[in-house]
């Protein structure tokens, strides 16, 4: 009778797992050298976007163990909700941890979770890249070296998308696979913003996860940077230049003013002055009108605080000497 429950159990639990296919997706078989770090993207549906996540190791998934409360020092979990991706990073590997893994989302009743086999070992490894994070910008391109001694399949996937073998694009970005030396290279050309995301280097049934980041070229915004900033240095010289003309004008207009007046004020008669000193009256005149810094003095003006003046009989009046247009 206890036989038969635990058959009844187990088949419960198999059934649960084969309808669970698609709820978790993640890379197969994953190698990496020891004393390395893997990071493993594991790819799963919105509605669990705010349900807890978490890595568990063990062949069978109902004995499994959680890492992170064995050992919360040797793996990292990082949730991007946006795009519906959780990253487990594994620290500084041993061979010891070779085994079946499970991303794993805690649900009441069933936890949704996907296996993945990880390999450690001491040589190199069957599949590997330089750099599981890599960086291009918008418009150009990267190229990703994928390197593997077998003679198996292979191929570049989108997590959750599109595989090219050959020649083909993925969301708009084209890709090209070429042939090297003890693997293939990987070029995507024409990034856009929307190339941003999680891939793989496939052979046969290994695979090695690289995450591509596209940013804003940074020669286009510069470029633009340098028109705005040049508009503005010429829009700043444009209205020096105008504030000149029109300090200038002011200035011109103000000294005519003041040589007209003064001239007006020193022609007026004098009747205290006697009639014999008319000759030496025309001479100071013409010196006056000839030298005006000079004649402001001896009259007596202010050029400071613009004070009216009287000098015999004669008036002139700070109100004169304002510009119509502009003060000075």
């Amino acid at each position: 009778m206890m036989m038969m429950l635990e058959l009844f159990i187990l088949m419960i639990f198999f059934t649960v797992t084969l309808s669970d296919t698609g709820s978790v997706i993640t890379v197969n078989k994953v190698s990496v050298q020891q004393e390395k770090s893997i990071i493993i993207p594991c790819f799963y549906k919105a509605q669990y976007v705010n349900a807890p996540k978490y890595l568990c190791f063990g062949k069978i998934w109902g004995l499994c163990k959680n890492v992170m409360e064995i050992n919360p020092e040797k793996v990292s979990i990082s949730d991007d909700q946006t795009q519906h991706i959780f990253t487990v990073t594994i620290k500084n590997v041993t061979t010891s941890d070779s085994g079946l893994y499970w991303c794993s989302i805690e649900i009441h009743g069933f936890d949704k979770k996907k296996e993945f086999k990880l390999n450690v070992s001491k040589a190199t490894p069957e599949l590997y890249v330089d750099h599981q994070m890599v960086t291009g910008y918008e418009g150009g391109h990267i190229v990703i070296s994928c390197h593997h001694s077998t003679m198996k399949p292979q191929k570049w996937c989108k997590i959750d998308g599109a595989c090219v073998n050959t020649n083909g694009s993925i969301n708009g970005t084209v890709v090209q696979l070429s042939s090297m030396d003890r693997g293939f290279r990987v070029t995507m050309s024409e990034l856009t913003m929307a190339s941003t995301g999680w891939y793989w280097c496939s052979a046969g049934d290994e695979q090695m996860p690289v995450h591509i980041t596209v940013q804003k070229n940074p020669g286009r915004m510069s470029f633009v940077w340098l028109i705005i900033l040049g508009l503005l240095l010429l829009l700043t010289l444009m209205a020096v230049i105008v504030f000149m003309q029109h300090k200038l004008k002011c200035v011109t207009f103000s000294v005519h003013q003041r040589h007209e007046n003064m001239y007006v004020s020193m022609k007026k008669p004098n009747p205290q002055t006697k009639q014999n000193e008319g000759e030496n009256d025309e001479t100071q005149d013409y010196e006056i009108m000839s030298r005006p810094k000079q004649a402001l003095k001896v009259q007596g003006w202010n050029h400071e605080d613009n004070k009216s003046l009287k000098k015999d009989g004669g008036h002139v009046h700070k109100d004169i000497l304002k510009d119509p247009y502009c003060v000075c």
